[in-house]
């Protein structure tokens, strides 16, 4: 087990400030490391956020009446997420007096499992047969070379579709490994084999998904809330509609560098904070959910695809002149490429559609993880979540969630471009795959609200990139100063996970306090030789 280095300066905590910028889980797990753990009173925890509403990217809103939106769901593991369950450990659960956020998650998870019964589907309905993968020799064969015999410099920026001939993009396993985790062709191939190998324990029961944990309700509810909870708690602040638009550095006399001056806007009026070096700054640089729109029913969400993202922005302003902050570009500069869209549908007492979706599937509500339709030309998925999936939904409501992959071209039943779609487009296309006669369609639409989201960076952190394009987590020679995001370096991890934000941030506490305290180690699932053989079985199905 591995410690973090301590910084330079030496803090005691009841005279260090902190000021974080972005309420993302990043921040809000710093914070509860630095209290926990590092004894930083929270009443010196500042918590910056533009939006008017806490969790970042990790969000889930809206009531019956207008519906709900999700624009999207971390995917939950067990027992990959060694730092998140740490975090939750610490956490009271919300909804069982006497246990914390972690028990609830495992007992949860231990009642409800996951196994897909239609996990792909073809175009007249049937159900794809899984459990062999699909793969040629030649996909065996760059699949060995990708794990055993790269590395992630010799791979620099290459894409996906540079290391497998076109026979693997075709595969049951791409099929389904792609819409688990969001990856496109073009994604980037050194961020793939992180996949393979921090998940390796999945890929024998890729097919079922048997290894999906999930939350009792939505992440937000779940996660965001009682942390957020927990945090005021202890005095910690947070000011929403707060945009942080600079953070200015020094060097002090023996070297170090340090920050020394936050300017933000907030209320209208342009602020500024000194920073002493005692004191302490993290950043959330990069958000995969900036300049998203929604739209409804009969409206189209807007691409904003030429706005700078928000983030970003303030990312590339202290990076210029700083190549050890990474080059932000590399990840927002190609929308098309990163963007996504999803949608949430809200049913209210009509349930007729999910009881059908239900029977289509085999899997009751919460069962079935991901349902995706394969030949779907906008490589459609759904997951029917256990219901109520919202604190507030009535018992008469129910909710399901989706997203697609391909934004720019014609569905298979509605002959236009995904992102160009109202929700009610999109629910057409969607009944259209699940093989419900016409006639029967607009019975189903009865008291059902589809509300849609476009993220144009929701998959920029799987951009293609080479070493130095994300900055360190603790950038060296800066010592009040870190990144905690999705876009930071974090050696053995994978990205568009809630864990690696998690993790960010204990190395980022543990060095900058100077914390005597071990590293939680990243699982090594694929040095067991269970994990091993199994995969050597299912790579050869």
């Amino acid at each position: 087990m591995a410690k973090a280095g301590k910084s330079t300066i030496k803090r005691k905590p009841a005279n260090t400030n902190v000021y974080m910028i972005g309420s993302g889980i990043g921040t809000l797990s710093a914070a509860v490391y630095l209290i926990r753990d590092a004894k930083v009173p929270g009443k010196n925890i500042h918590i910056f956020e533009t939006l008017d509403v806490d969790g970042g990217s990790l969000d889930g809103a809206g009531d019956a009446s207008k519906g709900y939106m999700i624009r999207g769901g971390r995917m939950l593991n067990i027992p990959t997420y060694e730092c998140l369950q740490d975090v939750m450990s610490s956490i009271p659960s919300k909804e069982f007096p006497n246990i914390s956020m972690e028990e609830e998650f495992l007992e949860f998870n231990e009642e409800f499992k996951t196994h897909s019964r239609a996990r792909l589907v073809k175009r007249d309905g049937s159900k794809v047969d899984v459990t062999k993968m699909g793969f040629s020799a030649q996909d065996r064969k760059e699949m060995e070379k990708l794990i055993l015999l790269e590395s992630e410099k010799s791979l620099g920026a290459k894409k996906i579709e540079e290391v497998f001939g076109k026979h693997f993009f075709k595969t049951n396993f791409w099929l389904m490994w792609q819409t688990t985790f969001a990856f496109q062709p073009w994604s980037s191939a050194a961020e793939l084999r992180r996949y393979m190998i921090r998940f390796m324990h999945e890929f024998p029961r890729i097919h079922t998904l048997a290894g999906v944990a999930r939350t009792a309700y939505n992440q937000h509810d779940s996660i965001v809330k009682p942390i957020v909870d927990w945090l005021r708690e202890k005095g910690v602040q947070i000011t929403f509609k707060a945009t942080v638009n600079d953070i200015s550095f020094v060097k002090l006399p023996k070297g170090e560098i340090v920050a020394d001056k936050i300017t933000y806007k907030h209320s209208g009026k342009n602020k500024s904070i000194a920073i002493e070096p005692k004191d302490l700054v993290f950043f959330i640089n990069g958000s995969m959910t900036d300049n998203s729109d929604e739209a409804g029913m009969d409206t189209v969400a807007k691409y904003k695809k030429n706005d700078m993202p928000p983030s970003f922005e303030l990312w590339e302003k202290i990076a210029e002149g700083r190549p050890e902050f990474g080059i932000p570009e590399v990840f927002y500069r190609n929308p098309d490429e990163s963007m996504w869209m999803s949608f949430t549908v809200t049913i209210n007492k009509n349930p007729k559609l999910l009881n059908y979706i239900q029977e289509f599937s085999r899997n009751h509500p919460g069962g079935g993880a991901l349902m995706t339709f394969k030949d779907s030309a906008w490589r459609l998925s759904i997951v029917v979540a256990r219901q109520p999936h919202f604190k507030n939904q009535p018992l008469d409501t129910q909710i399901f969630w989706g997203y697609s992959l391909n934004m720019f071209v014609n569905g298979d039943y509605v002959k236009k471009s995904m992102y160009k779609c109202t929700g009610r487009e999109i629910m057409t296309e969607l009944m259209g795959h699940l093989q419900i006669p016409k006639k029967e369609q607009a019975d189903m639409l009865k008291g059902l609200i589809c509300r849609t989201s476009i993220m144009p960076y929701i998959d920029s952190q799987f951009q293609p990139r080479r070493q130095g394009d994300r900055p360190l987590v603790n950038p060296k020679g800066y010592e009040n100063f870190a990144f905690v995001s999705q876009f930071a370096e974090v050696p053995d991890d994978v990205v568009f996970t809630m864990e690696y934000s998690v993790r960010a941030a204990q190395r980022a506490v543990y060095y900058l306090m100077g914390l005597d305290k071990e590293l939680t180690p990243v699982s090594k699932h694929q040095y067991a030789p269970k994990v091993l053989l199994d995969s050597f079985f299912k790579l050869h199905s």
